[in-house]
């Protein structure tokens, strides 16, 4: 999938209407995927800043059609996140969108389900890091940013 016109920071700024065109080729479309429920927050006013769609991983059972899902250990049980089969293309790229990283479980399983889906995850985001928990490790070598960071 292919946008047709640039993610420059003029654009995305405030300027939909550049006097001078940047000559930016076009990009690959990057999907925000927003993770339950506070991701939700975040993810859908990223897609919409860079008018884009934004695609949601839910908890289990809260999504209609058919789902893919994948359990994760949580510090006080287990918990399944699932997202729609027909939510991404294969190849298509991906940023996982939440506003904590805490131990990691959460974000790891998304991108795990995403790659069941043959999406790329280009990077997890969030607003805020508790980094003495060290969820960044359980990241592996998928880019992790974060606003805030905390001990």
């Amino acid at each position: 999938m292919v946008v047709t016109g640039c993610h420059c920071p003029a654009l995305i700024h405030g300027d939909p209407n550049p006097a001078v065109p940047c000559g930016c080729p076009p990009t690959p479309q990057v999907s925000p995927t927003g993770l339950d429920s506070r991701g939700f927050l975040f993810g859908p006013s990223l897609a919409q800043e860079l008018g884009l769609g934004c695609v949601l991983i839910r908890k289990r059972g809260k999504l209609p059609g058919p789902t893919v899902s994948t359990s994760y250990a949580l510090e006080y049980g287990k918990a399944e996140l699932e997202i729609q089969r027909d939510a991404l293309e294969p190849g298509q790229k991906v940023v996982v969108v939440d506003d904590l990283l805490a131990t990691g479980g959460t974000m790891r399983a998304a991108c795990e389900l995403l790659g069941q889906l043959q999406a790329e995850v280009l990077e997890c985001v969030s607003l805020v890091e508790l980094t003495s928990l060290k969820g960044r490790e359980k990241l592996g070598a998928v880019p992790f940013f974060s606003l805030l960071q905390y001990k």
